[in-house]
């Protein structure tokens, strides 16, 4: 019955297609993976804009109130931040200084942007012993 047996050439030749069709599908799908990283074909993230939702009952008067009080709790911050960059010295002024100038000149009060002021370097770490434990009974 061995005549009924493909010949081993034949064998040969269909595994080397087999193997020649897996090595290209696997190129190709790796050369798009990197097309695609260089110039993106990925659409970009959506742009998210939150709005503040109100009751449908405002009045002017509460829309008013609520602008003077979001403007002086601003103002509050901003006060808050002078005073804080008043208390530096040196290079630490200068850039906290800078920091808060580039943000106002930035619009960023009125954008609702947080406003940190920066905080001075730690001079050193300070370690703290722990507790000692009960002892065991």
């Amino acid at each position: 019955m061995a005549f009924l047996d493909p010949l081993d050439a034949a064998q040969k030749r269909k595994r080397y297609w087999i193997g020649a069709g897996s090595v290209l599908a696997t190129t190709i799908i790796m050369t798009m993976f990197l097309i695609e990283s260089q110039w993106g074909y990925a659409k970009p993230d959506p742009v998210i804009i939150y709005a503040q939702s109100w009751k449908a009952d405002r009045s002017r008067e509460d829309a008013i109130a609520d602008a003077k009080a979001t403007k002086a709790a601003r103002e509050a911050k901003l006060a808050q931040a002078r005073a804080y960059i008043a208390t530096l010295q040196g290079k630490a002024r200068e850039d906290a200084q800078k920091q808060y100038d580039d943000y106002v000149a930035g619009g960023g009060f009125k954008k609702d942007i947080p406003y940190v002021a920066a905080q001075p370097s730690v001079e050193a770490i300070v370690r703290v012993p722990a507790p000692a434990e009960p002892p065991i009974e």
